[in-house]
């Protein structure tokens, strides 16, 4: 395992991040990151953001930085791109997103210890076949509500629907089948005040829409191999379709098992329980899901939805994950990805 990332100096930058896309935001902060341990505690938003200007400070050839545009209460939704040759946008890539759920804090130091063994740790040649994006934060509103205000907060803090029951679940938001669960009844909610609340129209959401187009750029020519959806409670690798049980099955969908499978294994190796593989319909039937878009509409093949493991504390319905076990579940994780990136550069798809 490599070595883990510990930063105890105090330094401050400004700079504008160049862009990989138009439209997309500078992302400036000030950097102290005194004390900043990524990989054994729940950094806050602002934290994020200064570690990942660190390793664009580190790598500058190597880490790019940029914005996919603003959330609700205007917070970058930062993202980075890691390559060997950041001027040149010809590698397939590999894109990953966490907390997407603001109460799904496990999803953030698992995908950022991801980042550090690819960048600096014992991962670096999987940049020789493939390019990695990473947006760490995809809700970061809601993310910073749960850790000052309620600890259990799903979904963002758009407040435009009912001042009393803010927020969308920006998981059923996605233009993608997104009405569907107005014929079936489930799936989703039209009711505000539901966790499930899919929002007044399909992509309504700022962070929706700011990540479809992300995802229609860096997929421009066709160069997205690779999509992960991060989430926890649930101990599962889950495919399209998320929308109905009825749905036709993917024609390609043996493929997707043989990934997913590969990469359970690989996890259970390094300590995991076994993750279920599942169609996600079977799992939970959920309408307007970011994998369900990605896959039907940005025509990404290798599409998958990682639940990382339960916290087991019926309290905090399994979203808890003590710090103790941080590391394990984002080394567990690591060994799932490389499996994942394999495909990345080789699609079993094509």
């Amino acid at each position: 395992m490599g070595r883990l990332l510990l930063l105890l100096c105090t330094f401050a930058v400004a700079y504008g991040a160049s862009s990989s896309r138009k439209g997309s935001s500078s992302v400036q902060q000030d950097v102290n990151l005194t004390g900043i341990q990524p990989f054994s505690s729940y950094l806050s938003y602002n934290e994020v953001v200064q570690y990942l200007q660190s390793l664009h400070k580190k790598y500058p050839k190597l880490v790019q930085i940029s914005s996919a545009g603003k959330s609700v209460e205007g917070r970058d939704m930062v993202y980075v791109r890691v390559s060997k040759n950041l001027s040149k946008k010809n590698k397939p890539v590999m894109l990953v997103d966490a907390l997407m759920h603001a109460r799904e804090w496990i999803t953030l130091p698992a995908v950022l210890f991801f980042l550090h063994q690819v960048v600096e740790g014992s991962a670096t040649g999987l940049l020789n076949g493939m390019d990695l994006v990473v947006l760490p934060v995809l809700n970061p509103d809601g993310y910073e509500y749960s850790r000052t205000k309620d600890r259990l907060w799903r979904k963002n803090r758009n407040t435009a629907y009912d001042a009393k029951c803010p927020g969308v679940d920006l998981n059923r938001n996605f233009d993608y089948h997104w009405k569907d669960f107005i014929m079936s009844g489930t799936g989703a909610s039209d009711d505000p005040c539901d966790l499930e609340y899919a929002g007044g129209e399909a992509a309504s959401e700022p962070e929706t829409r700011n990540y479809q187009n992300l995802v229609r750029s860096l997929n421009k020519n066709n160069l997205v191999k690779m999509y992960i959806n991060l989430h926890s409670p649930e101990q599962a690798i889950e495919m399209p379709w998320g929308y109905s049980v009825t749905a036709p099955a993917l024609p390609d969908v043996n493929k997707l098992k043989v990934i997913a499978s590969e990469a359970n294994a690989a996890m259970v190796k390094a300590g995991a329980k076994s993750y279920e593989v599942v169609n996600m319909a079977a799992d939970y039937p959920a309408t307007g899901t970011v994998t369900d878009w990605v896959r039907g509409v940005a025509g990404v093949a290798q599409t998958f939805c990682i639940e990382l493991p339960s916290g087991g504390d019926a309290k905090e319905e399994g979203f808890a994950i003590p710090k103790s076990r941080i590391l394990p579940i984002s080394q567990q994780l690591f060994e799932g990805l490389k499996v994942f990136a394999k495909y990345t550069s080789k699609p079993l798809t094509e």
